[in-house]
C-alpha cells in the first residue's frame, strides 16, 4: 500500500499551487485573488490540523482526565467531548475548588494555545500582552 504523499502533504501542495501559480495570474480580479488566498490558507490550516491532531488530542485528553480524576484519558472524540461537557457542568455549578479552577484555566489556555499554534501561528501567545 502506498502511503505517500499523505493528506497534509497533498494539502500543502494545493496551497503552494494556489499561491505560486494561480494567485499571480489573477492580478486583474482582486476579489477572486483574495478568495484564492483564503482557499490556500484553509488548505494550510487543515494540513496543520491533520499533522498535529494526535498530539493535541492526547494533551487535551490527559489534562481533562487529571482534572476530572478519571482512571484514564478518553480515547475517542465522543469520550473527549463528554468529558468536556462534564467539566463545563462542574464549572457552571460551582463544584470546583479554587485549586481546580486554576488548573482548569491552565488547561483551557493550553488547549487554546495548541489550537492557535495550528490555526493562526502568527497569533501572539505571550503573556506580556
Amino acid at each position: 500500500m502506498q502511503n505517500r504523499p499523505d493528506h497534509p502533504t497533498l494539502l500543502d501542495a494545493v496551497a503552494s499551487f494556489l499561491m505560486a501559480d494561480v494567485s499571480p495570474k489573477l492580478e486583474a480580479d482582486k476579489a477572486l485573488q483574495f478568495r484564492v488566498l483564503i482557499a490556500a490558507n484553509l488548505a494550510t490550516v487543515v494540513a496543520g490540523e491533520l499533522r498535529t491532531r494526535d498530539a493535541r488530542f492526547t494533551g487535551e485528553a490527559t489534562r481533562l482526565a487529571a482534572l476530572l480524576g478519571a482512571a484514564s484519558p478518553p480515547k475517542t472524540d465522543d469520550a473527549l467531548e463528554a468529558m468536556n461537557r462534564e467539566l463545563a457542568a462542574a464549572l457552571r455549578k460551582g463544584q470546583l475548588s479554587p485549586e481546580l479552577q486554576a488548573q482548569t484555566l491552565e488547561h483551557l489556555l493550553a488547549t487554546a494555545r495548541e489550537t492557535l499554534e495550528v490555526t493562526n501561528p502568527r497569533f501572539e501567545l505571550s503573556e506580556e500582552i
